[in-house]
């Protein structure tokens, strides 16, 4: 079965996402995680549905404006059911079968290098896959993101040729 995902919405071109993208992350948790990790208290829809979605497991890029290099990227977690508030996007995958490709390194540069591996040299020519929707997801893994070590994992949907 496919799944639904929640969060907060922002447009970027291709040309300047590797330097937007991170800000909004910087946004987002200067504005929501931090201070929901000094009260550990929610007080607004919004922030509930942070913690009981747990908003910033992924980002999600989904590639369906159809103008000029543009594409929707969602700081996002599972959708649970119920109403959305206001100011927070749903956005449903379909069943498909998912290529996923680990990445281990301080953020956002070890993301950022695998995806262009993946969309560069794993795509392009491949004679098993191909790419099943415009779309791809990167999973977070809890603790510092700027640390050596620390794990994330692209997952890219593809359907078998």
């Amino acid at each position: 079965t496919g799944f639904k995902v929640i969060g907060f919405e922002r447009e970027f071109s291709m040309n300047d996402a590797y330097g937007k993208i991170p800000r909004f992350w910087d946004e987002f948790a200067k504005q929501y995680l931090k201070p929901l990790l000094a009260s550990d208290d929610p007080q607004t829809e919004i922030e509930k549905a942070i913690c009981d979605c747990g908003i910033g497991e992924y980002g999600v890029c989904i590639d369906d404006i159809g103008k000029d290099g543009r594409f929707r990227y969602l700081i996002a977690g599972n959708y649970h059911g119920g109403s959305a508030p206001e100011g927070l996007t749903l956005f449903e995958f379909p069943n498909m079968e998912w290529a996923k490709f680990r990445c281990v390194g301080s953020m956002p540069g070890a993301l950022q290098s695998v995806n262009t591996k993946i969309f560069q040299e794993w795509l392009p020519g491949n004679a098993e896959y191909k790419i099943a929707m415009g779309a791809n997801i990167e999973w977070y893994s809890q603790g510092d993101g700027s640390l050596p070590d620390y794990e994330s994992v692209i997952w890219v949907p593809v359907e078998r040729l």
